[in-house]
């Protein structure tokens, strides 16, 4: 009797001692679905439960606060303020267009955060931010002539901050193009 129980208690040990699977492989899966994750989180448009997040807060930043006398599109004397928004490349571009005496854009008639004339422009609202890993999407509403129009905003997380990395505009324009 005793050693049935032995038995038994030593069978119920050996099965509860069982190893776990390899971390390297779980890793490995779960990478990859963080990637497919990201992509497919990035082509959905905000919900109206989105919570809102350091990168639309950003755009917020410079569509309500900046707009109007700080334009990091119209600076020409600092460039602090164009690399508060903008990634590198992106920034060199506006900076060096920004330099030229007549640039490739006419920037006292065309504003670039919206690609429109300023006394068209009504109404704007910044979406929550779509986030997929280190990059995110805003998309901002205005209404241009009293028609609505709508802007995507390319955005990645560098050394932790937001940056802009695209403008599309409703025209299906793009910011870096325009400055090319």
């Amino acid at each position: 009797m005793k050693t049935a129980y032995f038995l038994l208690a030593l069978a119920t040990t050996t099965l509860s001692c069982q190893t776990k699977p390899k971390q390297e492989t779980t890793t490995t899966s779960t990478a990859a679905t963080a990637t497919e994750d990201s992509a497919a989180m990035l082509a959905k448009r905000p919900g109206p439960d989105t919570p809102r997040s350091a990168a639309d807060r950003l755009i917020r930043a410079l569509y309500f606060e900046h707009n109007a006398k700080e334009n990091p599109f119209r600076e020409k004397k600092d460039r602090a303020l164009v690399d508060q928004f903008f990634a590198k490349p992106v920034a060199d571009l506006i900076w060096n267009d920004a330099q030229k005496s007549p640039g490739k854009v006419n920037r006292t008639k065309v504003n670039l955060l919206f690609n429109a004339p300023d006394t068209g422009i009504k109404k704007t609202w910044v979406l929550p931010a779509v986030i997929g890993g280190t990059r995110a999407i805003v998309y901002v509403t205005f209404e241009n002539k009293a028609k609505p129009e709508e802007l995507k905003i390319d955005m990645k997380q560098l050394a932790g901050r937001w940056r802009i990395t695209e403008i599309v505009y409703p025209d299906g324009q793009q910011l870096t193009n325009l400055l090319q």
